[in-house]
């Protein structure tokens, strides 16, 4: 089943993300498995970061299940980049309702969906170099591995996937 993304334009989904980022910290933490501290996915922190017209929406029919920031630019992971031809994504969780396996990587054939759909050739993003089966997801589903590098303390392996 394909799962779609829908921009927000409601403050209050927000909210609803936060939730779930708050899920995923909790479900790693009991897996031995650090991820961010509960204040960096505050909704204040997430509208500090990403503003407040990168939020997508990750659909199953009518019903909301997880969320994901999508950036035109992203100067502090990658500051080389200075075209317009990439989308950068951050923060991308689904809800504990809804893990199924397989989601996913339809989730990503949805963000490079929607990259496409804006003309860019790249869709890049990062995650923690530390995260070995979180890392093999994103290499599993095609992006190729740049590099890692720390950013402002925050050990990032860089990933890209070619859109067009």
């Amino acid at each position: 089943m394909p799962y779609t993304l829908i921009k927000s334009s409601n403050p209050e989904d927000f909210v609803l993300v936060h939730r779930f980022l708050m899920q995923a910290i909790q479900r790693l933490r009991a897996a031995g498995i650090p991820l961010w501290e509960p204040e960096d996915v505050s909704v204040d922190a997430l509208v500090k970061a990403y503003g407040t017209h990168s939020l997508y929406l990750v659909m199953d029919n009518e019903k909301t299940i997880g969320g994901v920031f999508v950036l035109e630019e992203d100067a502090l992971f990658w500051p080389e980049i200075v075209t317009n031809d990439s989308f950068f994504f951050h923060k991308l969780v689904i809800g504990d309702d809804f893990i199924t396996k397989g989601i996913g990587h339809r989730v990503l054939d949805a963000l490079v969906e929607l990259a496409k759909s804006h003309g860019k050739h790249w869709l890049r993003c990062d995650c923690h170099g530390d995260r070995p089966r979180l890392r093999n997801f994103y290499e599993s589903f095609g992006f190729y591995f740049i590099d890692r590098k720390t950013v402002e303390g925050f050990d990032a392996a860089r990933y890209e996937y070619p859109c067009l």
